[in-house]
């Protein structure tokens, strides 16, 4: 099975670490976090959401998945992991590791559509 979603609330993804005003924590990594997410959230054209979520952490990463799995309608109660396969027609590829052993492929696209694969049959 294959679903396309579009990821128009990336900036989502990454909320739980951020804070709520924008303004300098003094921890670096939040700080650019919530500067990253200024960057999805305005849709900044021409930018590129693959490369984004490619620089985002495995925390992060794992939560565009649920979204994007969730969106499209299947089944995921959590991404517990994810892996970086290889680029699949130049996108990158990941494969989300969901609780309960199911998996999704994930392929994100520069201008923030999910593809996602997944065996129904299992």
């Amino acid at each position: 099975m294959r679903k396309h979603i579009l990821l128009p609330a990336l900036a989502m993804l990454a909320l739980a670490g951020c804070n709520k005003g924008g303004e300098a924590t003094g921890n670096a990594a939040a700080d650019n976090a919530v500067e990253s997410n200024a960057v999805v959230a305005n849709g900044a054209a021409g930018s590129n959401v693959a490369a984004q979520v490619i620089a985002m952490n495995d925390a992060q990463r794992n939560v565009v998945f649920i979204r994007a799995i969730m969106d499209a309608g299947l089944k995921c109660d959590h991404v517990e992991s994810s892996q970086r396969l290889d680029d699949q027609d130049g996108n990158p590829m990941w494969r989300a590791n969901c609780s309960g052993g199911v998996a999704h492929m994930v392929t994100i696209t520069p201008d923030g559509t999910a593809k996602i694969v997944s065996r129904n049959d299992r």
